[in-house]
């Protein structure tokens, strides 16, 4: 009789195929030493299922070994779904609160993804099938007690190994010991340590909590030296006091962070648009690729009048459009592993724009959204950014417009809702748009089919022509808006603010370079869009082409109108300011006019010739700071959110 294989030449064959699978299609850096440490890291994994699929009678040994088996296989199956969607992995928290939000509108497009990864996916579950199959005549289930405790032993001896790497590996800003255990950066321990090791630290966090922690603040926030003559957007905060009555240690640093961030300076365009109308609008899948001079002529002009930004990113977060909100209304990083924009509903966020333009007597402050209005919390998080009404389908929007359609459109919400404070004497509107929204087919997207004839002759593919078609809706709600500003003599008092929430996932990338003038399959260049920033009564365009993100927007805004706010409290800079240009990514790579740096592969490629490796630790720092103290803002202390901005007294 032929020998059968011991189980444990199983294990390690599948969990180090499957890491190498997810590292190599994923993460693109499967040759480099942070796969010898994700081998490292999956030594104990092994062990602990070869343990648990060989402790049993042999029947249940087989079928634990199957479960563990599909089990782990569907684990790098929806995360390399998850990851096509949106540039990252899921946490226990996202599968927690969105699953029936995200499955029950979008199971289409959920498909779409599995078909379009089917390679790898089959990579994946053929080898699994095979050996379930056949695990009967390939390996022995025998239970051997012996055996069972020379494994147990071993995965102690790893286990400890393995905490004894993470402590001595403390050295750099994302050290071991630092993703383990003093920041939640998902992508990057992903590709130090491997997918299930994250999804075990994902675990504990969840349930045991965890708080980020600030990058030796002491040692690295210097006191910063303001120069008298130059106006900065500041309020009157003591910290020297707020931290020398500080007990919390978390707080105290929060502090220390804030008092050495260095405050943007009031400049030529402080005030240009005091006592202005504000319509400030995210805008659905919108993309550059989306503006025609013929099929999108409002958008066109409204993109190419005004202020112009040629370096404007909307970076992909966790949490889609949710979060491309949160950062284009707060000027915050989103928290990783949580609805950020949902969570914020619980603390105070004295920037809000509800809050800040009803201080500034607008009789007229509200919120729209064309779609459901509880859909991702909207109704918790919106009110607390202190509007006076906020609408969407379901709480009085589906009275006026058709909300049985999907997506709905964008034309209707505005023919619906605009009268409700265009006559006001000072107004401050915010929409959330939907008719860009995918799936962009001439079946699924009423907004297409719409205005399929319009786009019927273009020479791009199917989906392409149906994302544009889509994205006409918005343009005719726009055009209909502007039309209604001239006709009441409010258009020139008027300013016109409109981001994406996000680029077109919807579409593939050669779809998205059908349409595009550069090349969106790079890492950076896929969230290179456009920013709209519009008033018709400026006399010249003002080109920007400083790096700019969503996350600078509000404080842009903030300077324009001449509002008193303190730019150190927010993770955004002003456009318009003399600070350094940033865009950060959701893995924390960034790109500035000096250059970009990947943080999976480390590898920063300059834009000018005299960058060095200090001017890159420097950002790499203040990256890793902005997203710290994003996370603590939202954090807990005590079992009480820290709620920092109320302690402040603003």
């Amino acid at each position: 009789m032929k020998k059968k294989l011991p189980l444990i030449l199983y294990f390690t064959f599948l969990i180090i195929y499957l890491e190498l699978i997810y590292k190599g299609y994923i993460l693109n850096n499967i040759f480099s030493l942070n796969t010898l440490l994700v081998i490292l890291f999956s030594i104990p994994f092994i062990l602990i299922f070869t343990i648990i699929s060989s402790s049993f009678k042999v029947l249940i040994n087989r079928i634990i070994f199957s479960i563990v088996s599909i089990f782990l296989g569907l684990i790098y199956i929806s995360q390399i779904i998850y990851y096509s969607f949106y540039d990252s992995i899921f946490s226990i928290y996202s599968v927690k609160a969105g699953t029936g939000q995200v499955f029950g509108d979008f199971f289409g497009e959920i498909f779409n993804k599995v078909i379009s990864n089917i390679f790898v996916i089959l990579l994946i579950i053929i080898p699994i099938i095979l050996f379930i199959i056949f695990s009967g005549k390939i390996f022995s289930f025998e239970r051997k007690r012996e055996n069972s405790l020379i494994l147990i032993i071993c995965f102690v001896i790893s286990f400890f190994v393995n905490i004894g790497v993470v402590l001595f590996n403390d050295n750099g800003i994302y050290s071991l010991y630092r993703v383990f255990n003093e920041t939640h950066a998902p992508m990057i321990t992903v590709n130090k340590v491997g997918l299930l090791q994250m999804e075990i630290l994902d675990l504990k966090r969840y349930f045991f909590g965890f708080t980020d922690k600030l990058y030796n603040p002491s040692e690295k926030e210097k006191d910063v030296i303001l120069e008298e003559e130059i106006k900065y957007n500041v309020t009157n905060i003591d910290f020297d006091n707020l931290i020398s009555n500080e007990s919390d240690e978390t707080i105290k640093s929060m502090h220390e962070y804030f008092k050495g961030v260095k405050p943007t300076n009031q400049n030529s365009y402080t005030g240009i648009f005091k006592d202005k109308n504000l319509i400030y609008i995210t805008a659905e899948g919108f993309d550059k690729g989306a503006v025609d001079s013929n099929l999108t002529p409002t958008l066109y002009k409204l993109v190419n009048n005004g202020f112009v930004f040629e370096n404007y990113y909307q970076p992909l977060y966790t949490v889609s459009t949710s979060d491309g909100e949160y950062m284009f209304m707060n000027s915050l990083i989103p928290k990783e592993g949580v609805w950020s924009f949902s969570t914020s509903s619980n603390i105070y966020l004295p920037y809000g724009l509800g809050k800040v333009f009803k201080g500034l007597g607008y009789n007229s402050v509200n919120a729209y959204h064309g779609h459901t209005y509880k859909y991702y919390d909207r109704h918790l998080s919106h009110p607390n950014l202190g509007f006076d009404t906020y609408k969407g389908c379901g709480n009085g929007l589906e009275k006026l417009m058709n909300c049985k359609i999907w997506p709905e459109s964008d034309l209707e919400m505005i023919n619906a809702t605009m009268e409700e404070y265009i006559n006001s004497e000072k107004f401050m509107t915010y929409y959330m748009t939907i008719s860009g929204h995918l799936n962009y087919t001439f079946v699924g997207n009423s907004m297409s089919y719409k205005n399929r004839e319009i786009v019927k002759d273009l020479p791009y593919s199917e989906n392409v022509k149906a994302y544009i078609a889509a994205n006409i809706e918005l343009d005719k709600a726009l055009e209909r808006l502007i039309s209604r500003l001239e006709e009441l003599g409010k258009l020139d008092d008027t300013v016109i603010v409109i981001s994406p929430d996000h680029y077109p996932y919807g579409l593939k990338t050669e779809e998205l370079n059908e349409i595009s003038d550069e090349d969106r399959s790079d890492k950076f260049n896929l969230f290179h869009t456009s920013l709209i920033l519009y008033n018709s009564q400026m006399e010249e365009n003002v080109t920007v082409s400083k790096y700019v993100s969503s996350i600078d927007v509000l404080p842009t805004v903030y300077n324009l109108f001449g509002i008193e706010y303190d730019s150190r409290l927010l993770m955004g800079k002003d456009a318009l300011s003399d600070n350094e240009g940033l865009v950060i990514l959701s893995d924390r790579s960034w790109i500035n006019e000096n250059g970009s740096y990947n943080s999976i592969t480390g590898i920063f490629t300059p834009f000018k010739n005299d960058i060095d490796e200090e001017y890159v630790s420097k950002i790499n720092h203040e990256v890793y700071q902005r997203f710290t103290i994003s996370s603590l803002l939202l954090s807990k202390s005590n079992g009480q959110y820290i709620d920092y901005y109320r302690r402040l007294g603003i």
